[in-house]
């Protein structure tokens, strides 16, 4: 008996000793996941800590952009009052209660506040006219299609695409006043203005701008510190780019297959950008020059060449253009062109002599 209990006390011992250790190693278990779980939670904490202590720094960084990146701006804020009055006219429309949110989106693109919101409140009737209303684009950008398709889901959306497209296109290539806005933007004289409202564009966007800012609508936009925006004058380098007429440009609004669509999507393939709103080719050089770049007599590599309307057997209606891709003397060149043999969407190649009726945009 005395064995028996012997060894069912031998047995029992040992099952202790076992569970022991399994208790110690459980506990030894805890110990690291309760180790590893505060650390986890210290990371996340000195995580969301350094998020905090970051987020003014990125708000600072926000604010300078307008000064440290592409151009500055300098004057043209809308203060309280001017705010109050933009509000008090959008009453009832798209834009109502929407003042600091453009003043905040103008800031944000570089673009001066009092011309930005002048610009929308003439464009949109404060926020009241259909572009603002149903198809959320106070600002009628348009890009590849018409005024019509061109439709966002939300007006803050149509709002920064605006601001975008008024930053790209004007602002960043010196033309920062309602008048060498207008020259581009609301041509006088345009065949599609027959009603000839654009004559009308300049003095109210100027108007809007004087009372948003209480009077003193004076604005100072620098642009030098970027580099190349146009290129004006310079010879380019480079060979032609390829073309396909499945990617003519981006913003390119010309009629698709003439001339005037190949020159201003080559020309941004070449880094050379120029307007999408210059009209029929025998315009371009005269709209061009009131925009900085540089016009002239004397054939460059790169350059647009215009034909005034009937010169060297050019169109009569419209004129022509072309891109100069070699110069053989200042006489006599070689051009790369579309709708001239072939027709629409077919690109040739010819060389030209000088003639009267000759010009071209570097």
């Amino acid at each position: 008996m005395k064995k028996i209990n012997q060894k069912k006390g031998a047995g029992n011992l040992k099952s202790l000793t076992n569970l022991a250790l399994e208790l110690k190693k459980k506990k030894l278990k805890m110990y690291i996941y309760g180790a590893l779980a505060l650390i986890a939670i210290l990371f996340i904490a000195v995580s969301l800590m350094s998020m905090m202590l970051m987020a003014p720094f990125d708000d600072e960084l926000d604010e300078s952009e307008t000064s440290t990146k592409g151009c500055s701006v300098s004057g043209g804020s809308v203060e309280k009052k001017g705010k109050e009055l933009f509000e008090q006219n959008a009453r009832g429309g798209e834009l109502e209660g929407k003042s600091d949110k453009i003043v905040e989106i103008a800031k944000k693109n570089k673009i001066p506040q009092n011309l930005f919101m002048a610009i929308i409140a003439s464009e949109s009737m404060w926020g009241k006219g259909e572009n603002a209303t149903i198809q959320k684009n106070p600002l009628s950008v348009m890009g590849t299609k018409s005024i019509h398709d061109s439709t966002y889901s939300s007006v803050e959306e149509g709002l920064n695409d605006g601001a975008k497209n008024l930053y790209d296109l004007y602002i960043s290539k010196g033309l920062t006043t309602p008048k060498k806005i207008g020259a581009k933007y609301a041509p006088i004289g345009a065949s599609n203005d027959p009603t000839n409202m654009n004559a009308r564009w300049v003095p109210t966007v100027t108007k809007i701008m004087s009372s948003l800012s209480e009077g003193n609508s004076s604005v100072k936009v620098d642009c030098s510190s970027q580099s190349g925006s146009k290129n004006v004058g310079k010879e380019y380098k480079g060979a032609l780019p390829s073309w396909s007429n499945n990617d003519p440009g981006k913003g390119n609004l010309y009629d698709a297959g003439q001339c005037t669509w190949y020159a201003f999507g080559i020309r941004q393939k070449m880094g050379k950008p120029i307007s999408t709103y210059w009209h029929d080719a025998h315009k371009w050089n005269e709209r061009a020059e009131a925009e900085g770049y540089k016009v002239g007599k004397t054939p460059k590599k790169g350059a647009c060449w215009i034909a005034e309307q009937g010169a060297g057997g050019a169109p009569t209606t419209t004129g022509h253009v072309g891109i100069v891709i070699d110069v053989k003397n200042d006489n006599t060149f070689v051009v790369s062109e579309m709708n001239v043999a072939g027709g629409p969407y077919h690109v040739t190649q010819r060389e030209v002599k000088m003639t009267e009726g000759y010009s071209f945009i570097y």
